[in-house]
């Protein structure tokens, strides 16, 4: 097992490098176009024009964070990297020239390519010994990793509907991962899960309101993306993998949800699941007269709960574990019911 010690000192040298980063990164925005001027979308509703710095200080501080420790880019970890360099190099340019979705998505379908070559896939079919052709198990497994690693990264990306959010997100479900990780004895993953901590914690402390700086897609993606990966490569052989198997989902819960209310609210109403709108949970839960700062508070003590729930469940019996995470999708399918029909939680035209 990895030396707690060690584990901490990553943490602080990461959220050292990334508020130093951060600080870097705002000379840089302007001459790269990298400013979200209010009111370009319906969404948009900030007061003044904002720095998107949040993919530079990511990218910053992964290029520091490497160069003092290469260890870190080794094995499957080096193609997480490229896969993670390429999210955030289409982010960025999204953030100065606004990509279509198809661009976007080719971007982000190389990406996982380069995952999934690199041997970052899921594994669940072929270790369940399924009755059928190994080559089938195998296309499944190539294909659920997909849907995982472009799914996670647009659903942080959707919900960055409000200073603070993801980052806080981000930096709950990083910090969640040095548990989990270091519990089933991945000290590689858990020294990654605490330098995306000390990255979240810098990236919380700029986003936060009034945001100073703004996420922009590059950050939201990519933060999705490394979450993602480590969710793929989080495998407790020391647990019962019936008990441990949904927990990556649960800590990645709350974009999770946000995400399937989006995409179910619009597919109802015949709109574009993936435009700009104000349809998140966030926005419902101010429609509801919820202040902004409660709401995005509320956000994080769900996800917190959820974070919370996961890793208590990896210790129980299969049943139990099991009834957890049922109980848990049972809970977000009737709160999306009650978000999408009940009217106060439903922007009125002229809202």
């Amino acid at each position: 097992m990895p030396d707690l010690t060690i584990i901490s000192v990553e943490l602080i040298l990461a959220l050292l490098a990334g508020i130093l980063t951060s600080l870097v990164a705002v000379p840089l925005c302007k001459p790269l176009g990298l400013i979200d001027n209010p009111g370009t979308a319906a969404h948009k509703l900030h007061a003044r024009p904002t720095p998107l710095a949040g993919g530079l200080v990511i990218g910053m501080s992964l290029i520091i964070l490497v160069l003092a420790f290469p260890g870190l880019i080794s094995g499957k970890m080096l193609g997480a990297v490229i896969a993670a360099a390429i999210i955030l190099a289409f982010g960025i340019w999204d953030d100065i020239a606004g990509l279509s979705a198809g661009i976007k998505f080719t971007g982000q379908f190389l990406a996982v390519g380069i995952a999934i070559y690199s041997g970052i896939r899921i594994e669940i079919l072929s270790e369940a010994n399924l009755p059928g052709n190994a080559l089938l198990a195998q296309s499944l497994n190539v294909i659920l990793t997909i849907f995982w690693l472009v799914g996670i990264t647009n659903a942080f990306n959707l919900i960055d509907s409000m200073d603070g959010i993801v980052a806080g997100l981000s930096t709950l479900a990083s910090a969640f991962f040095i548990f989990v990780t270091y519990a089933s004895g991945q000290p590689e993953l858990t020294i990654w899960a605490a330098v995306l901590t000390g990255i979240s914690l810098a990236l919380y402390f700029w986003n936060s309101p009034p945001a100073r700086y703004f996420l922009g897609d590059s950050g939201a993606q990519t933060l999705g993306f490394i979450l993602a990966i480590l969710a793929l490569l989080y495998n407790p052989v020391n647990k019962d993998q019936a008990s441990s198997w949904f927990a990556p989902i649960m800590i990645v819960g709350v974009p999770i949800f946000d995400t399937s209310l989006v995409v179910f609210s619009r597919l109802r109403r015949h709109l574009p699941p993936f435009e700009g709108n104000r349809d998140h949970s966030y926005h419902r839960l101010v429609r509801a007269g919820m202040s902004s700062s409660r709401a995005v508070s509320l956000l994080h003590i769900i996800a917190l709960a959820l974070d919370s729930l996961a890793l208590l469940a990896i210790s129980q019996h299969p049943l139990i574990a099991n009834s957890i995470f049922i109980v848990c999708l049972l809970v977000g399918a009737s709160l999306i019911y009650i978000f999408d029909f009940t009217e106060k939680f439903i922007d009125q035209p002229g809202h």
